[in-house]
């Protein structure tokens, strides 16, 4: 696993390549306490962590967003059952 670091301006795409990011290093078995993401406010992590949750749970439930999920983040092995897996172990780590 390496660091990556993305810098860009508003509107460019930064929050899809981060959800993108983030759902490879779950996939690969890397525990969501582990993931750090930083933005500059809680307005903008809310809406990271929310766009996590809704890429996840959408391709647990649609067949088409699960194949635009495995192309779009390469993960060619990933199924509704693996994605809804996530979603779980996501939903229990994450500190409020």
């Amino acid at each position: 696993m390496r660091n990556e670091r993305l810098i860009a301006n508003a509107g460019s795409g930064k929050t899809h390549a981060l959800t993108t990011r983030m759902i490879q290093l779950l996939a690969q078995g890397v525990e969501p306490r582990k993931i750090a993401a930083l933005t500059f406010t809680r307005k903008s992590a809310g809406e990271f962590l929310s766009a996590v949750f809704g890429r996840l749970a959408e391709a647990a439930l649609d067949p088409e967003k699960l194949t635009a999920l495995r192309a779009n983040a390469g993960l060619g092995t990933i199924d509704a059952d693996h994605c809804r897996g996530l979603l779980a172990k996501l939903a229990a780590q994450i500190g409020f």
